[in-house]
């Protein structure tokens, strides 16, 4: 059974997985309350699924990008739990999550993945179809609705954190007859689900001495890192 958890910017995740099945997923927009809803959410999801922690042979947190505060919380829980339980901890790309639940009709479109880094910024990175699945084509990186949208050239699908600025930017785009397509919220929504099922997928692929607790460090995207 693996326990996932991101609490990577203000919406916050929880999932148990037991490598075949999702038995429970509890999504929700926390604000800044990480600190006092995380643990005892577990909690609750342990009880209602009648699981106790002992039941876990591994652990999935999102490593970021995200806000400072949400991720020290959700990492800090999860390679405690780990290290307790001398389980593996597998870390996840906040939007890496976000990219595999995507569903792909046209893998002539790209995939912008985004997520909420305040003061009216964005993290986004940008994903390809190769080999079946969304994978990452470049490095995270910070910036704004304005500055993302005007250097597309393509087709492309978005998907994540997209506020009203962002979806006023995205229509005022779509006006100047720029290709994007913003996905439904359902499939915006960050889920602890999808994490869990790729945690799975690169445990099945690696070895134990690379999912050791102590070597899972969070990613931080500074203004210090736009080109």
């Amino acid at each position: 059974m693996l326990l996932a958890i991101d609490t990577a910017t203000q919406w916050m995740s929880i999932a148990l997985h037991d490598g075949d099945a999702l038995i429970a997923e509890h999504s929700w927009h926390s604000g800044n309350r990480h600190n006092t809803l995380l643990a005892v959410t577990i909690q609750q999801m342990f009880a209602a699924c009648n699981v106790t922690p002992q039941a876990l042979t591994a652990v999935a947190t999102s490593t970021g990008p995200g806000s400072y505060t949400g991720l020290r919380i959700g990492v800090s829980l999860a390679k405690g739990m780990a290290a307790a339980g001398n389980l593996p901890l597998i870390g996840v790309s906040s939007l890496d999550t976000l990219a595999v639940a995507q569903p792909y009709q046209n893998t002539r479109h790209n995939l912008i993945a985004v997520v909420s880094a305040g003061r009216s910024r964005i993290i986004a990175n940008l994903y390809r179809v190769k080999k079946g699945r969304w994978l990452a084509d470049d490095l995270p990186k910070l910036t704004t609705w304005e500055a993302l949208l005007k250097e597309l050239d393509g087709s492309f699908y978005i998907t994540g954190e997209v506020d009203a600025a962002g979806r006023e930017a995205i229509q005022a785009a779509k006006a100047k007859d720029i290709s994007v397509t913003l996905m439904s919220g359902a499939y915006r929504l960050r889920r602890a689900g999808f994490l869990a099922e790729e945690a799975w997928r690169r445990y099945h692929e690696g070895t134990p001495a690379d999912f050791h607790p102590a070597k899972l460090l969070p990613v931080y995207v500074k203004t210090d890192d736009i080109p």
